[in-house]
């Protein structure tokens, strides 16, 4: 049993450990492409301000910098700012447009899935109505619509967080008597 559940656990966990491994390599890319980018603004900066010194003075060339980078940031946090709202419509569009494709097209993983669901139920329930278990019957059908909702992932959670709460209600000492 500890050998089916560790091969759950390393199921369930190896997409996850792959996606934080690559968000982690990517992050250190970008922090390593801002510190070279960081450093060559500051070397750009000191090589500009001697190129302008001798010609426009001092004063002149350090304010002439810095209304370039005013204006540079000012663009940036312009062009930021109109992606920001054109994905914000996009996002809401996609919102809207979803219901009408979920509709349209069942993803087939799903599909199969219930499918399976539907034939690993359908002898139970042959076997329950024969032995007149209309109650029982009603609850393996509303557990099998409820198992056609989740995805096999949620499925797997799902079961194994009852079996604990099972376990431990079960596990649980009585109260003596006396």
């Amino acid at each position: 049993m500890n050998e089916f559940v560790n091969r759950l656990l390393r199921e369930a966990t190896a997409p996850i450990v792959e996606s934080s491994t690559r968000l982690i390599q990517k992050a250190v890319l970008v922090l390593f492409g801002m510190i070279c980018l960081f450093v060559s603004w500051i070397f750009i900066t000191v090589s500009l301000y001697e190129f302008l010194e001798p010609l426009i003075g001092h004063a002149d060339a350090a304010l002439g910098l810095g209304g370039i980078y005013l204006i540079a940031a000012l663009l940036f946090l312009y062009s930021a700012k109109r992606q920001m709202r054109r994905r914000a419509g996009t996002l809401h569009a996609a919102e809207r447009l979803k219901p009408m494709q979920d509709a349209s097209e069942p993803n087939p993983e799903i599909t199969d899935f219930a499918n399976n669901i539907d034939k690993s139920v359908a002898p139970f329930l042959d076997i329950l109505k024969d032995a007149g278990m209309e109650r029982e019957r009603l609850a393996l059908e509303a557990g099998a619509e409820a198992a056609r909702q989740l995805t096999p992932f949620s499925l797997v959670t799902f079961a194994m967080i009852v079996g604990i709460v099972i376990g431990r209600i079960i596990g649980q000492e009585k109260p003596g008597r006396g």
